[in-house]
């Protein structure tokens, strides 16, 4: 559906006989009647859209609106409600303008005839990749409202922990700014002053008090220079961090360090687990649940390994083979998975192991975070010690001069 033209609402009736409303952009209200045509409505009423006022500028949806616009869906679909008309009364509560338009592109692709998973694909992007799998397989099992209902679920608890992880960081966040601002104030105002009462003399000034120093004053000196070079330190930062290659990069150093690398290794595996339990669970075969799975897997070192599973399982290894040669997962898991092959049980298995891993994720956040204040703070305090030190030490040296 073109964005070009006008907005109007109609009511229209299908062969059958079942009315929907909607909204649509065309020209004129002769286009919209033959869009309906096309899609095999008779229109009953077609009249210019009510723009709705939104607050902001145009957006799409938020990760909190996906989960609701989900949940929404399930619940009208295990009602009896059918498909189209459950999307058509989801569209009409989103308040997100670019968001209702994907959902109302992905409306008009079901009516010609699309399956559900690839008119979600093709028309409502930003959702996982897993979503729109899940959809797919809801959609060939017949199940489709227990998948969205699944699939909103694990929205709903990355978002949260993504919120945790946000708010366990303000504080830390917080103090490293205070400690940038303190430090900044320190060298711009407090520094050169004991420059000027030190004199331009400091030949038995310490080295690192006459670093001190310099700085201070050149600081003091430039202030719209410095104030330019940490804007551009900042994009710099941005751009980097924009880039993906640089992305994956990080992410596979963060994967070895010592207090976050435990915490990506568990979020990885508790979400590739439960993925991999839900799509076994509702009767997918091994290797497109292995698939579906890893689709939620970020890239780095546990992707890689996973990447070498199905070939694995076509040559004929075992699960708990292929997974203990390329992954670093522990001997528990392995011979529960094991387990579970042999009595065939593996979603159930896979679904414990879901749970162990976001019981460790949660343990080792706290734990993260825990450290994170003392190290703040314990930087900003060895960074404004030193400073004191090196300007003690250089008033000291010249009352030895004096004496």
């Amino acid at each position: 559906m073109s964005d070009a033209g006008l907005a109007f609402q109609y009511e229209a009736v299908s062969r059958d006989g079942q009315v929907s409303r909607g909204v649509l952009t065309a020209p004129d209200e002769a286009a919209v009647v033959r869009r309906l045509a096309s899609d095999g409505l008779t229109a009953l009423k077609i009249s210019p859209a009510v723009a709705v006022k939104s607050e902001g500028r145009e957006r799409g949806l938020r990760p909190t609106e996906r989960v609701l616009v989900l949940r929404q869906l399930a619940l009208m679909l295990e009602a009896g409600v059918s498909l189209l008309e459950s999307l058509d009364t989801v569209v009409k509560g989103i308040q997100a303008r670019k968001g209702q338009r994907q959902f109302q592109a992905a409306i008009a692709a079901l009516r010609r005839g699309d399956s559900f998973g690839h008119a979600m694909t093709e028309h409502v992007p930003g959702f996982p990749d897993y979503v729109y799998a899940m959809a797919r397989v809801g959609e060939a099992s017949g199940r489709i409202a227990e998948v969205l209902k699944e699939a909103a679920e694990q929205m709903a608890y990355e978002d949260r922990l993504r919120k945790d992880f946000s708010n366990a960081m303000t504080y830390p966040a917080f103090l490293a700014f205070a400690g940038v601002a303190a430090v900044g104030f320190i060298f711009t105002q407090v520094v050169p002053r004991f420059a000027t009462m030190i004199g331009e003399d400091r030949t038995n000034v310490p080295a690192m008090s006459r670093w001190v120093l310099s700085a201070g004053e050149f600081a003091n000196a430039n202030l719209g220079v410095v104030g330019i070079g940490v804007a551009a330190l900042i994009a710099l930062i941005v751009v980097i961090v924009a880039n993906p290659t640089v992305r994956v990069r990080a992410y596979t150093v963060a994967h070895g360090l010592p207090v976050i690398g435990p915490v990506i290794q568990s979020r990885e595996i508790a979400s590739w687990a439960r993925l991999t339990a839900f799509a076994l669970n509702n009767g997918v075969p091994i290797l497109s649940a292995t698939a579906l799975a890893r689709a939620a897997v970020p890239i780095g070192p546990f992707r890689v390994g996973l990447n070498m599973l199905e070939s694995d399982l076509r040559a004929g290894l075992t699960l708990d083979a292929s997974l203990g040669a390329h992954t670093k997962l522990e001997a528990m898991d392995l011979s529960m998975l094991r387990a579970g092959q042999k009595s065939g049980a593996i979603g159930a298995m896979f679904g414990f192991m879901a749970d162990n891993y976001e019981a460790r994720l949660r343990d080792r956040m706290k734990r993260m975070t825990a450290l994170l204040e003392p190290a703040a703070i314990a930087i900003i305090s060895l960074l404004v010690g030193f400073i004191a030190l090196s300007l003690v030490l250089a008033l000291s040296s010249v009352y030895e001069g004096v004496v």
